[in-house]
């Protein structure tokens, strides 16, 4: 994976096509809260009448549900800066863990940034081949290009047309019907793994602007140096991901399960928006009961009609 110029090579050349939003013939936007009890643990047996959906801050409906599990076509993002020299092994290992954690209908690509930002050409559900990468092309070395490492991740993982399983949409009653597509029918994680402060050239704004744009979610692990930045950790909040702040003593590869455990337990919530006017809007999604709290996204841009 030490190819940095191919990585930009294969960007313009097409071997990661390029993303397209989804904006024509879209009825709805697609939303995945995850939902913990009073306790703590993930709640998963919620109903459709529990939830509450606010677009700008007014009532919107909400046309498709579902509980099950959703797949989802993800980007392992690793820190491979000359100050993660002494724990890129442990970084690795840890990351086996969460490949091993993938289900069937998952997808993973694999990239590192540090003295170049190297993209695995392999998006996957295959684990042995996603283990091969991770034991053999990790080369640590160079500073932190976290946001440029961002930024041609996420033309890396395109969106997906058709329903939340990559096939016919699913319709209200959570069957597959002839519902209308909703926008971003597959989830597409981010998962950045870093102890530092981002150093790349990347404006910070535009890639962040793409990210609530396009619906990525953006989650983060902080190791114990730098750290994870404020405004990454704000645009993780507005994205509906997650983080974790872990000092060395800490179990990365337990952190790593949760995530990959959080990421198999969130609904599918579809809603129509108040206007298709391609606008940036306000968002969020409640549930109906005390003692419980909801993780998702804070901001969608709306789709437009043609």
């Amino acid at each position: 994976m030490k190819v940095a110029a191919a990585v930009i090579a294969a960007l313009v050349l097409g071997v990661f096509p390029p993303q397209q939003v989804f904006r024509s013939n879209i009825d709805m936007v697609a939303v995945y809260p995850l939902v913990t009890g009073p306790e703590g643990r993930f709640v998963t047996d919620l109903r459709q009448q529990d939830f509450e959906v606010f677009d700008n801050g007014q009532p919107a409906d909400v046309t498709i549900f579902s509980r099950d599990r959703q797949p989802i076509t993800a980007l392992l993002l690793l820190d491979m800066s000359a100050s993660m020299e002494d724990r890129w092994m442990r970084v690795r290992d840890a990351a086996v863990r969460f490949v091993d954690a993938l289900e069937p209908a998952d997808r993973l690509r694999i990239g590192t940034f540090g003295s170049e930002i190297a993209l695995s050409p392999h998006l996957t559900g295959d684990k042995a081949i996603l283990s091969r990468v991770l034991r053999e092309e990790l080369w640590p070395g160079g500073s932190t290009p976290l946001w440029s490492a961002m930024s041609a991740g996420m033309q890396s993982i395109p969106p997906e047309s058709g329903g939340a399983m990559g096939g016919p949409p699913i319709s209200p009653g959570g069957g597959v019907q002839g519902a209308p597509p909703i926008s971003q029918s597959r989830r597409r994680p981010i998962v950045l793994v870093t102890d530092g402060i981002d150093t790349s050239s990347a404006v910070q704004a535009p890639v962040a602007a793409r990210a609530i744009r396009e619906q990525f979610m953006i989650y983060g692990i902080g190791l114990e140096g730098k750290g994870l930045s404020t405004r990454l950790v704000d645009l993780i909040g507005q994205t509906g991901g997650g983080h974790f702040d872990l000092k060395r003593s800490d179990d990365l590869g337990a952190a790593f399960l949760r995530l990959a455990d959080e990421l198999h337990h969130q609904y599918l919530i579809g809603f129509t928006p108040l206007a298709f006017d391609g606008q940036t809007h306000s968002l969020e999604v409640r549930v109906k009961r005390e003692g419980f709290r909801v993780r998702a996204p804070t901001q969608f841009v709306a789709p437009v009609r043609k």
